[in-house]
C-alpha cells in the first residue's frame, strides 16, 4: 500500500499532472478590467485551478498546493494544503506614477511584505506606457526606474511592466505552472547532485549515455548545433576526429589550430568523395576552433 501511495505521489508530481493540484487565490479587484478574463482563460488553458476570494491587500494573487487525498491504515481519508511563499500584486500605470511622485512606492511594498511575511513578491505594473502617452505631466523615466530599482534592491521585489491584458494573464498562469512543477524539478536537481550527473536525458531529443554508448551520437549532436554545421560536415569532422577529446587535442597541439579542419573533405549525403571535392574551409574551421578553445566569454564566432 505504501508503494502504491509512493508511485501515485511520483505520478502526480510530474509536469502536466501537477497542474491540477495548484490553486491560485485571486482577489476580486485583481480581475477588474480587460485583463481579468485573460487571467482566468490562461489558468484554464493550463488546467490550473483558481478561487476568487478577498485578500488582505487589494489586487493580490496567492498560491497553494492541494496534496492528493490519501487513505490511512484506519481507513480515513486525509488531504491537506500547502501555502506557497509567492504572491503577485497588480498596480496600474497611473498608480505607479502617483507613488513615484509622492515617494511612497517602497511603503506600499513594505506593507505587502508585512502582510505576507516571508513571501517572494512580484509587482505587475499594467498600462504604464499607454498612461504616459496620454498624460503629458507624467513622471520622468529616470525617476520611475530609480523607484523600481530601489524596491528591487531593498525589498527583494521583482517587477514586470506589462502593456497588454494577455501579458498579465500569461504571467499569472506561467507562474502558477512553474510553482506546480517546482517539487518535481527540485527532486530531479537533488537526484542529479547526489549521483553527480550534469546532463539529464529526461526530455524528448536528449541522447541517452550509458558508459561509452551514446557518446558518438552526443558528439555529433553537439557539432550540428553549431550554426552552418550540417550533418555532412559533422560526419566529416568525426571521420578524422572520432571523439571530442581527440578534436580538442588536435586544436591544442596543432601548429595552425584555426585551420586544422579546413582541408577535411565532405562526403555528400554519406556517399563517396567525388571529383568535385567540397571541403570544410578556413572560415568554418576557425569558427569551430574558437568555440572549443577560446577562453573569452564574449567571443563572437
Amino acid at each position: 500500500m505504501q508503494q502504491l501511495h509512493f508511485n501515485e505521489q511520483q505520478r502526480n508530481m510530474k509536469p502536466g499532472m501537477c497542474n491540477k493540484f495548484m490553486h491560485a487565490v485571486i482577489d476580486p479587484d485583481f480581475l477588474q478590467g480587460e485583463h481579468g478574463s485573460e487571467v482566468l482563460s490562461k489558468l484554464n488553458e493550463l488546467s490550473l485551478k483558481y478561487e476568487i476570494k478577498r485578500q488582505q491587500f487589494p489586487r493580490v494573487v496567492t498560491f497553494y498546493r492541494a496534496n492528493a487525498q490519501t487513505l490511512t491504515v484506519q481507513g480515513a481519508v486525509t488531504a491537506k494544503t500547502t501555502p506557497l511563499k509567492f504572491i503577485v500584486h497588480l498596480m496600474t500605470g497611473q498608480e505607479l506614477v502617483l507613488h513615484v511622485k509622492e515617494g511612497t512606492l517602497r511603503s506600499i511594498v513594505d506593507r505587502l511584505t508585512t502582510l505576507y511575511p516571508g513571501t517572494v513578491l512580484s509587482l505587475l505594473v499594467f498600462g504604464l506606457v499607454s498612461y504616459c502617452r496620454s498624460n503629458r505631466n507624467c513622471v520622468g523615466r529616470k525617476e520611475t526606474e530609480t523607484a523600481l530599482t530601489e524596491v528591487q534592491l531593498f525589498n527583494k521585489c521583482s517587477y514586470q511592466l506589462l502593456d497588454t491584458a494577455e501579458e498579465v494573464g500569461n504571467f499569472v498562469a506561467q507562474l502558477g505552472k512553474s510553482l506546480a512543477e517546482l517539487p518535481y524539478k527540485q527532486q530531479q536537481y537533488d537526484k542529479y547532485c547526489q549521483e553527480q550527473l550534469y546532463l539529464g536525458n529526461e526530455k524528448k531529443g536528449c541522447v541517452r549515455v550509458e558508459g561509452s554508448a551514446g557518446l558518438h551520437q552526443l558528439y555529433q549532436n553537439q557539432l550540428v548545433k553549431i550554426p552552418s554545421v550540417s550533418l555532412e560536415v559533422a560526419e566529416a569532422i568525426i571521420s578524422v576526429y572520432p571523439s571530442l577529446s581527440q578534436l580538442m587535442d588536435g586544436f591544442r597541439f596543432a601548429a595552425d589550430g584555426p585551420n586544422l579542419l579546413a582541408d577535411i573533405p565532405i562526403r555528400r549525403a554519406g556517399g563517396p568523395v567525388t571529383t568535385s571535392i567540397r571541403r570544410i574551409g578556413p572560415e568554418m574551421s576557425k569558427k569551430i576552433y574558437l568555440l572549443y578553445s577560446s577562453l573569452e566569454s564574449s567571443q563572437e564566432l
